[in-house]
């Protein structure tokens, strides 16, 4: 196998991981979110990262190879930062949790985004709308994510006057 194609798995194998780590974080986040539109998002990308998991091996098997993961650090770091952040509600919450997915989500579209050019150079038809696919889904997830990490929630304001009041 060329090194070209080593890195072309070695990729597939790192997307295949990721999707497969919000799958299975789908408790761990999202059984303590508080708020409604987070729940929302994350609801979709959950699904979303299902549909994306089955794609990604039905790539694998148009290689005639059984679908491996390969461990996807940059996932691991950000799936936890984003637990924390929505875990400790004053310092990150919402905002936070939406941040650390909005990186989460910006990887995965570097990571299919690769995929796709050297698909297109490898001249690989069979998977290039698959991965188109999943670009667009990964875009609007993104663009959800930037609304929630990036506008202020209603909520915090009041707490924070609230917390003022209770000091002064």
């Amino acid at each position: 196998m060329r090194k070209f194609e080593r890195v072309y798995m070695r990729t597939l194998r790192q997307i295949y991981d990721t999707e497969r780590q919000i799958v299975a974080s789908r408790s761990l986040i999202s059984g303590s979110v508080a708020d409604v539109r987070l729940i929302a998002t994350l609801s979709q990308i959950l699904r979303q990262s299902e549909e994306q998991v089955l794609r990604i091996e039905r790539m694998f098997t148009v290689f005639y190879l059984d679908p491996r993961t390969e461990a996807s650090w940059v996932a691991t770091a950000l799936l936890r930062d984003a637990w924390e952040a929505n875990a400790n509600r004053l310092e990150g919450g919402t905002q936070g949790c939406a941040a650390a997915l909005l990186a989460l989500k910006r990887y995965e579209i570097t990571l299919y985004e690769s995929l796709l050019r050297w698909s297109e150079q490898l001249q690989l038809d069979e998977v290039i709308p698959d991965i188109r696919r999943s670009i667009a889904e990964e875009l609007v997830q993104a663009s959800a994510l930037s609304e929630l990490a990036y506008t202020e929630d209603p909520n915090d304001a009041a707490i924070s006057h609230t917390e003022y009041a209770a000091l002064h």
